[in-house]
């Protein structure tokens, strides 16, 4: 694989969307020209979408893409924007369209991995997480040998509750390649979700990823930093945590899953007073007020207010 595809696919690896996008910009800057600057665009959109932009992954990618990867990326663009008008039928119909491309793409090339990834993705957000484990090919028997699909589906597998299948595939994708950033991330998710020691393993993981070179004192190495302060707030370590949520914010002021976290962190931190609790939600709140934490703050807040009204 061309260097500059795995400088780009490693900023997607650890969410440095932005980053991605602008590192893929410099090295395609005349769109899709080869298979190298393909891979490259298709990553770029990918992180695109990650980000809500819709319209700049069509942007990278271009609307005619005939290129069966382009068009998996293009098809979840158009999933994702019928999912925002509420259209499930719309939503089942391009699914359908992306199930059928998994018959065109040649298995065991990167451009197939992401073709399923992308298909499983789209089920998992339909609601089918049962299709989606099985079209990634992650059931907890192993078998996959696709490092983006298996960690998908374990992340799949610990939003439905099932961490002893989830660690299955963990340790058989580790025995693949120990060294994979997405291995590494596999582990520090069941930490998190295992709790406990695990938690602390967690918390080395996305250390020793903040400290990468490639990243380090930019804001792509938010992310990382943001995983780090959650194993932290995991670990009871909550002004630490706040600590390590100023430093990502510093490097990248709007970094929305910061600002959350950080809210978070300041509210159940017994050492952090109201009013500075409350600067920090209302930060996070101006800067995503129709994210599901906002407003789940504000149906909170209406509760408690009728409440105190009541007791008057």
């Amino acid at each position: 694989m061309d260097a500059s595809v795995i400088e780009v696919q490693s900023l997607y690896y650890q969410n440095a969307h932005a980053g991605c996008v602008a590192l893929a910009q410099k090295h395609a800057p005349n769109g899709v020209m080869d298979d190298t600057s393909l891979l490259i665009l298709v990553y770029a959109a990918r992180a695109a979408l990650a980000m809500g932009d819709i319209a700049g992954a069509r942007q990278l990618l271009g609307d005619d893409a005939e290129q069966p990867v382009a068009m998996s990326v293009l098809l979840l663009a158009d999933f994702y924007e019928m999912k925002r008008a509420g259209d499930e039928a719309g939503c089942g119909d391009v699914v359908e369209q992306l199930t059928m491309l998994l018959d065109v793409v040649e298995p065991g090339e990167l451009s197939s991995e992401i073709v399923r990834y992308q298909v499983g993705l789209a089920l998992y957000e339909h609601g089918d997480a049962q299709k989606a484990l099985e079209t990634l090919g992650v059931t907890g028997a192993g078998g996959s040998t696709e490092l983006e699909c298996i960690a998908l589906g374990v992340h799949i597998l610990l939003a439905i509750h099932r961490i002893d299948l989830a660690e299955k595939e963990y340790l058989l994708a580790q025995q693949q390649n120990d060294d994979s950033i997405l291995v590494q991330y596999m582990e520090a998710w069941i930490g998190l979700v295992r709790g406990g020691r695990a938690t602390q393993q967690a918390y080395y993981v996305y250390d020793e990823m903040s400290q990468n070179s490639m990243i380090a004192q930019t804001p792509n190495m938010a992310p990382s930093l943001v995983g780090k302060a959650v194993a932290q707030a995991a670990q009871d370590h909550l002004s630490n945590a706040s600590g390590t949520l100023h430093e990502a914010l510093a490097l990248d002021p709007a970094n929305t899953l910061a600002l959350a976290n950080q809210a978070v962190a300041k509210s159940l931190d017994s050492e952090t007073g109201v009013p500075e609790a409350d600067a920090a939600a209302n930060l996070y709140a101006t800067t995503e007020p129709a994210s599901a934490l906002a407003l789940l703050w504000d149906s909170k807040r209406r509760e408690l207010a009728e409440a105190v009204a009541a007791l008057a």
